[in-house]
C-alpha cells in the first residue's frame, strides 16, 4: 500500500496540501481499537500512548489547515466550541489555580484533551460519506467479533483477560473488567450494525449478515447483566427499527420485515445460550441504587461547596473521602454518575457544556440512526462512568465527530448520502482507496 501524492489545490496560498483524511481515519480506528483491547490495563502508560497518538493527529490536522485560507468547509458551531472547551477546561483550572491537586488535574485535563482531539480527528477524517461508511462498516465488524470473543472468554477464561493476562476479578468480559463498560461499548456499536442491516437496496448477503451481527451484540449485552446496558440496548434496537420503518417505502418495508426475522431469532437463541436471564434477576433487585445513592449524596455536597470551578478535573477520588458518609470496603474512584462528577470536578459550567453538546447531538443522531449509541452512552452516564475509559469514550467522540459532519442530502463524495451496492460491503480497506496509486 502506497500513500498517494495527489494534491488538493489550496485556497489563497501557493502551497499544496496532500489528502490525509483516509490515513487519519485508519490511524484513528487503530488507536481507538487499541484503547478498547487494552481497557483492562490500569497503568497510565496505556492512556498516555492513546493521548499522544491522537494529539499528534490533531496537530497534523491543524498544521495542514494552516495551508488553507480560509479553511475548507470548517463547520464551526456548537459541537466544535463545546468539544474545544471540554478539552481545555482542565488547563484553565490549572492556570486559575482552581484545583485541589494539580497533578490529578493535569492528568484529567490531558484525558479530556485526548477526547477533544479524537472528536477533531473524526470531524476531519469522516467528512466524506465513502470514508465514513467504510469506517462504520469496520466498526460494526469489530464490535461483532469482540462481542463474540468477550462472551466466549467470560465462560472459558475465568480470572484472566483473553486467556492470557491475570485479572483482578473472576468474571471478565474479554478485555472488559466491567460488565458496564462492555455494555456501553455495545451500545455504541449495535445501532451501527442494525442500521446498516435495514438500509434500502442492500445485497442479499448483507441483508442477512448485518441483522445477525446486531443480534449477537444485543445478546452479548443482555448476557453481561448490566441493568442499564440491557435496557438501553433493547430501546436502541426498537428505536433503530422504528426510525427506519416510519419512512420506508412499500418495497423497503418488506425488506425490513425479512431482516427482523433473523435478528429476533439470533438474539433469542444467543441470549439463552449466553445466559441473558441473569440480567432479569439483577433488574428485580429491590434497591438498584445501593451504594450509589450515598455516593450521589456526597457528590452533591462537593458541588454545593465548589459550584463554579469545581475541585479540578481528575480529583474526585482524592476529594470524596472527606465527604463520604459510609464505607463500602472498596475505594470509590468515581461518582458512578459522570454528570455529577463533571459538575463536582469542573463546576456547573463544565457540566452545562456537556449538556449543550448532548442536546445538539440529538437531532443528527436521530437523523443518521447509526449515531443513536452516543445518546445511549450519555444516558448511561447518569448511573455509571463510561467517559472515564478511552476504550469506550473514544468511540463516543469519534461518532460525535462524524455526526458533526453528517449531512443526509449534501454529503461530499455522494450525491444523496446513500451507498451503492458495491460500497456497502467494503470494510476498512476502503478507507485507503483514495490514497492508493
Amino acid at each position: 500500500m502506497q500513500v498517494s501524492t495527489r494534491i488538493i489545490p489550496p485556497r489563497g496560498t501557493g502551497y499544496s496540501v496532500p489528502e490525509l483524511s483516509p490515513v487519519v481515519a485508519v490511524t484513528l480506528f487503530a488507536l481507538a481499537a487499541g484503547a478498547t483491547l487494552t481497557i483492562w490495563v490500569r497503568d497510565s502508560v496505556a492512556e498516555w500512548i492513546y493521548e499522544i497518538g491522537v494529539c499528534v493527529l490533531g496537530a497534523i490536522i491543524f498544521a495542514r489547515a494552516a495551508f488553507r485560507k480560509p479553511l475548507e468547509n470548517p463547520g464551526l458551531g456548537i459541537p466544535t466550541v463545546a468539544v474545544a472547551l471540554i478539552g481545555m477546561w482542565g488547563f484553565g483550572q490549572l492556570a486559575a489555580g482552581q484545583t485541589v491537586y494539580r497533578w490529578a488535574t493535569l492528568t484529567g485535563g490531558l484525558r479530556m484533551l485526548g477526547l477533544a482531539a479524537t472528536g477533531l480527528a473524526a470531524w476531519h477524517a469522516l467528512e466524506r460519506s465513502r470514508t465514513r461508511e467504510a469506517f462504520l462498516d469496520t466498526l460494526a465488524w469489530f464490535g461483532f467479533l469482540l462481542s463474540g470473543v468477550s462472551v466466549l472468554a467470560y465462560f472459558t477464561s475465568v480470572g484472566k483477560v483473553l486467556w492470557v493476562f491475570p485479572a483482578p476479578y473472576p468474571d471478565v468480559w474479554g478485555p472488559f473488567l466491567s460488565r458496564n463498560n462492555f455494555a456501553q461499548f455495545l451500545e455504541l456499536v449495535l445501532p451501527v450494525a442494525w442500521a446498516r442491516g435495514l438500509e434500502p437496496g442492500l445485497r442479499t448477503e448483507s441483508r442477512r449478515l448485518y441483522p445477525v451481527m446486531a443480534a449477537v451484540m444485543l445478546a452479548a449485552g443482555l448476557a453481561s447483566a448490566s441493568r442499564a446496558g440491557a435496557v438501553l440496548l433493547l430501546v436502541e434496537s426498537c428505536a433503530v427499527f422504528w426510525l427506519v420503518w416510519r419512512n420506508a417505502s412499500r418495497r423497503h418495508a418488506a425488506e425490513i420485515r425479512r431482516a427482523l426475522v433473523p435478528f429476533a431469532a439470533v438474539a433469542v437463541v444467543c441470549g439463552v445460550l449466553a445466559g441473558a436471564g441473569t440480567v432479569w434477576v439483577r433488574l428485580r433487585n429491590s434497591d438498584p441504587l445501593e451504594y450509589r445513592r450515598e455516593i450521589y449524596h456526597s457528590t452533591l455536597q462537593i458541588i454545593r461547596e465548589h459550584p463554579w470551578m469545581g475541585t479540578g478535573l481528575g480529583t474526585f477520588s482524592h476529594v470524596y473521602p472527606a465527604y463520604a458518609t459510609f464505607d463500602s470496603g472498596a475505594v470509590v474512584e468515581h461518582a458512578h454518575c459522570d454528570w455529577l462528577e463533571w459538575a463536582a470536578e469542573g463546576g456547573l459550567g463544565y457540566a452545562a457544556i456537556w449538556g449543550l453538546l448532548s442536546v445538539w447531538l440529538v437531532r443528527p443522531a436521530i437523523r443518521s440512526i447509526w449515531g443513536l449509541g452516543v445518546l445511549a452512552v450519555l444516558v448511561h452516564a447518569l448511573v455509571d462512568y463510561p467517559f472515564a475509559r478511552f476504550g469506550v469514550a473514544a468511540w463516543a467522540f469519534i461518532l460525535a465527530g462524524a455526526l458533526a459532519r453528517y449531512r443526509p442530502a449534501r454529503d461530499p463524495g455522494s450525491g444523496n448520502g446513500s451507498r451503492s451496492g458495491n460500497e456497502r460491503t467494503r470494510p476498512l480497506a476502503a478507507l485507503m482507496e483514495r490514497s492508493r496509486v
